[in-house]
């Protein structure tokens, strides 16, 4: 075989050319070609052609882009395979996309530059990454998934023109049990972003503004590159979303649709397993809506996906994995089979059955699934596209800096004496917590951050106005509107915690009269002093450790953590041959509450007249996941507290087994027990120290543990 080699415009370096002599010595090692072979490498497309083309000539052209990379090696191994296909093995030419030639091509190509990579193991570095990438642009994709600055995030979506990149929703090794945190590394950081990157290259020229849906719904328009780089772009979007790291069961909607259409979840498990694994070469595995509301399954290749128009009887993509080499190759080498199996273990069916909500039931969100619809609703940032933190800074803005705390305009600083202390933000104004039944001049615009309420009511305002900026701009172009002293929509936004303010009051107030009612408080009784102090709205006390109230018994304090409980009837009375347990389901883990913060988690029902308090005693609490958790009404948690109530007046029904909870093997020591341990502990300890040479007052230390010892009493 005689071999040219020719470079156009590409600026390779010596040692680049070198790499490439190499690399095509495996080539012909493996698929050894017989005719006179031309490669031509072009810094600049020519034509339509794509990333590389072959003639009849036995001509290769491989498009460099001015740099040298994995992807350029790939394809220089695809289109040496298929000049392999075409004048060794004689076979017929088949279609551009698709087909055994085109599939065959693609998996034996990626398995020739791993095998490459492993002859050059210092070559990693090399084949990975793109020579020309400024070091602006890489900054800003680390600060990206990094989770920096939102401004730079803005920034990247300018420089990237027309199509966002999606952030990743978790760390890279969040799904160590499905892919190594290397793989995802690069998939997200060099395989998605260099989708979107050509992506946007492809379409500069390209008048008026471009949503990636549609160009996936109309790509027969379009060019092959638009068309790989589109699909790559719009299915990792999706793909990102799909996967979480808790692991979830399918319900609701999608759950009700796959039993209509497949049986049970297992039978569409395994058409979809199979489908999966019989895809050859590169391409995805796809759970997809029909025109006629059925769920279906097929494989596409490459980077296709049911909602291109060139795909017959396609759909919207509801659920798809990935089945490209670069997806699990460093995990799983061969054994694709394993990779499909483990899936399962980390799909997002709440988004999963969100998505076919969306589809099916017309929500009151925009009605496609572009990237601007993921961002906002499927990230670890507000609904708003703002992270809580910044949203905080957004409001804190609109106020000026003061000391004064019944400032009639609102201003920003802290609440410091003995009955309130909190942290930096909006003090004073008209919406002070004490103006809305709460306690204290702290301003209810402080909760605006983290209250998912008000942020849905951000979205209707921003919907009413009929703007065509995004929803995290128009926030930050409105916001005195929103979050000012008198802003138009503040008060519609403070009204939304009213509620709340007037709930929490009352519960609390119905919690002092029980305590004072179950530990029969009576400031008249001879030796005993007692006071309940109520935490101010914004106190650190409150917000950082959840001390709602101060009980203080004797100079002694007991910290009570006050929590609603609507429905009693959801408090289980537990048994086995050890005792009685009690499960309560939350909405918060109980690691929430530290032991040295809170000493008693009281649940509260004030309309029902019930109440139950409980230890915050780590050793006799677990706390696990609610398996019903995926439905959005239910708590994500299940409180175990394997002792009596210290005081209820209630009485709960009893479950006799308690399934899928692990059982502490023993219960630790009772009360007086306790008292006895840490007594002797002191004595042990007194004792060691005195061998050393030192002094020890034996009743200063017991006296110094006095207020402890009386809190395990109580």
């Amino acid at each position: 075989m005689e071999l040219k080699i020719t470079y156009e415009d590409t600026k390779f370096q010596k040692e680049d050319k070198e790499l490439i002599h190499n690399f095509i010595k495996l080539l012909q090692e493996k698929y050894p070609l017989t005719k006179e072979i031309t490669v031509k490498f072009l810094g600049k497309q020519i034509g339509k052609m794509s990333t590389g083309s072959r003639t009849d000539n036995g001509e290769l052209k491989i498009l460099a882009n001015n740099r040298l990379n994995r992807d350029i090696m790939r394809t220089l191994a695809h289109e040496w395979v298929h000049e392999y296909q075409l004048s060794v093995q004689g076979r017929k030419k088949g279609p551009n996309i698709g087909g055994k030639n085109e599939d065959e091509a693609n998996a034996f190509a990626g398995r020739l530059v791993k095998m490459f990579e492993k002859k050059h193991p210092d070559l990693e570095k090399k084949m990975y990454e793109s020579n020309s990438i400024k070091n602006k642009l890489n900054l800003i994709s680390e600060q990206i998934v990094l989770n920096e600055k939102e401004t730079i995030k803005e920034n990247l979506i300018v420089e990237m023109k027309k199509i966002g990149i999606e952030k990743l929703p978790y760390t890279y090794s969040s799904l160590n049990k499905f892919i190594d945190s290397k793989t995802m590394d690069v998939h997200y950081n060099k395989h998605y972003k260099g989708y979107v990157d050509k992506l946007n290259k492809a379409i500069k020229n390209i008048k008026g503004d471009l949503e990636l849906e549609e160009i996936i719904k109309s790509i027969s328009k379009y060019d092959n590159t638009i068309r790989n780089n589109a699909g790559g772009a719009f299915n990792h979007a999706l793909f990102w979303k799909m996967l979480s790291p808790k692991k979830q069961v399918p319900t609701g909607e999608i759950y009700k649709q796959i039993k209509k259409d497949f049986g049970n979840i297992k039978k569409m498990k395994d058409e979809f397993n199979q489908v999966a694994k019989d895809r050859f070469g590169s391409g995805w595995a796809w759970l997809y809506l029909t025109k006629d509301g059925n769920l279906k399954i097929m494989s596409l290749p490459n980077q296709d996906n049911p909602l291109m128009n060139v795909v017959k009887k396609g759909g919207f993509p509801i659920l798809g994995l990935d089945v490209w080499e670069h997806a699990y190759y460093l995990k799983y080498q061969n054994k694709r089979d394993e990779y499909i199996n483990n899936f399962w273990n980390v799909v997002n069916w709440e988004f999963v059955n969100d998505l076919y909500e969306l589809k099916t039931k017309k929500k009151n969100i925009k009605e496609n699934i572009s990237e601007k619809f993921l961002l906002k609703e499927y990230n670890n940032q507000t609904q708003l596209g703002i992270k809580s933190n910044d949203l905080l800074k957004i409001v804190l803005s609109n106020y000026s800096n003061c000391t004064n705390r019944k400032n009639p305009n609102g201003c920003i600083g802290k609440i410091q004496d003995d009955k309130c202390t909190t942290s930096q933000g909006v003090i004073g104004g008209k919406y002070t917590e004490g103006n809305y039944g709460g306690i204290g001049n702290w301003s209810i615009v402080n909760r605006f951050d983290t209250n998912s309420l008000v942020h849905n009511e951000i979205n209707k305002i921003y919907n009413e106005s009929g703007s065509n900026v995004s929803l995290s701009k128009w926030v930050i172009s409105n916001k005195k509107n929103l979050f000012s002293n008198n802003g138009v929509w503040t008060d519609r936004l403070v009204n939304i915690n009213k509620g709340t303010i007037e709930k929490g009051r009352i519960n609390e107030n119905y919690a002092k009269e029980k305590i004072k009612e179950s530990f029969s408080l009576n400031s008249e009784e001879e030796g005993m002093t007692w006071t309940i102090i109520d935490r101010c709205a914004g106190d650190i006390r409150d917000r950082k450790y959840g001390q709602d109230l101060d009980v203080i018994i004797n100079e002694t304090s007991y910290f009570f953590q006050v929590k609603p409980m609507l429905n009693f009837k959801d408090i289980k009375k537990l048994t086995d041959e050890r005792g009685n347990y009690y499960k309560v389901p939350s909405y918060n883990s109980q690691n929430k509450y530290k032991q040295d913060k809170v000493d008693v988690i009281m649940y509260v029902n004030e309309p029902n007249n019930q109440y139950i308090m409980f230890r915050n005693d780590y050793s006799k609490i677990i706390t696990t996941s609610n398996p019903n958790s995926y439905n959005k009404k239910l708590p994500k948690y299940l409180i175990f507290y394997y002792e009596e109530p210290i005081k209820t007046n209630t009485t709960f029904d009893t479950e006799e087994k308690i399934n899928n909870i692990q059982l502490k093997p023993k219960l630790l020591r009772n009360n007086q027990e306790e008292i006895k341990y840490l007594t002797d502990k002191i004595k042990m300890l007194s004792q060691k120290v005195k061998e050393l040479g030192g002094s020890v007052d034996i009743e200063g230390l017991l006296e110094q543990y006095k207020n402890e010892l009386i809190k395990i009493s109580f």
